[in-house]
């Protein structure tokens, strides 16, 4: 069962063959970056003793995940999710892990209640801007959806347009 799983993990994990080799060899890197990154935070999440905390990294895991995904089937979309792999998630994991330390200290003072508020508020600033690299990483498959909706919709009603006219008769 074990092998069977990781054959069907690894065959769902395989990139495009569209892409160029190099492109493949660089997008794998940041997608095993960015996917090391992620079980940190998820190892990270489990030690955390704010309920409200624990519900925003894993709102914030979710998305990141979904990222990841969508660039694992579409390489060409890292170049929309890169700044946020580069900048935002590096910074993100590591403010994670401090937090859990910090909050985890039998002692504390203003200064670092302080600290963890900031971190509180920062993390759910950076999960909203999360969702919206998730939403502009979709763009492309949104706007294609409507499209072939749109495009469903006026064949549709050509052909009841034609059901619907009337016959003609054979001496006209």
């Amino acid at each position: 069962m074990w092998g069977v799983s990781a054959v069907m993990k690894r065959r769902h994990r395989r990139l495009a063959a569209d892409v160029p080799t190099e492109e493949q060899a660089y997008v794998r890197s940041q997608l095993g970056e960015a996917r090391a990154l992620w079980k940190r935070l998820r190892r990270a999440r489990y030690r955390l003793r704010s309920v409200a905390m624990w519900q925003t990294v894993s709102r914030l895991s979710a998305i990141v995940d979904r990222i990841i995904r969508a660039v694992e089937q579409k390489p060409h979309q890292l170049r929309l999710a890169q700044p946020f792999f580069l900048n935002e998630w590096p910074t993100a994991v590591e403010m994670v892990e401090k937090y859990v330390y910090l909050s985890q200290q039998p002692v504390q003072n203003a200064e670092m209640a302080a600290a963890l508020q900031q971190t509180e508020r920062l993390l759910g600033e950076l999960t909203e801007a999360a969702e919206r690299q998730l939403l502009e990483v979709l763009s492309n498959d949104v706007w294609s959806l409507q499209t072939e909706a749109k495009m469903l919709e006026q064949s549709l009603h050509q052909s009841s347009a034609r059901l619907h006219l009337p016959l003609s008769k054979k001496g006209e």
